[in-house]
């Protein structure tokens, strides 16, 4: 028995959707992963004077 034209609309469109949001999905997790540095904080480490601001007198 053949499914009505209507059916494999639905079908062929539901098909194509899923064939654009996977790679869409994979694409905007793996922007959203890589920009994540960008918005985190940098915290410097004790001791090393990572703290301070460098000046041309500190170099010597």
């Amino acid at each position: 028995m053949a499914e009505s034209p209507r059916k494999m609309t639905s079908l062929k469109v539901a098909a194509a959707w899923i064939f654009v949001a996977i790679p869409l999905g994979w694409g905007v997790y793996q922007s959203v992963v890589k920009s994540l540095p960008l918005f985190r904080a940098v915290t410097p480490v004790a001791g090393t004077g990572a703290d301070r601001p460098q000046s041309p007198r500190d170099v010597q």
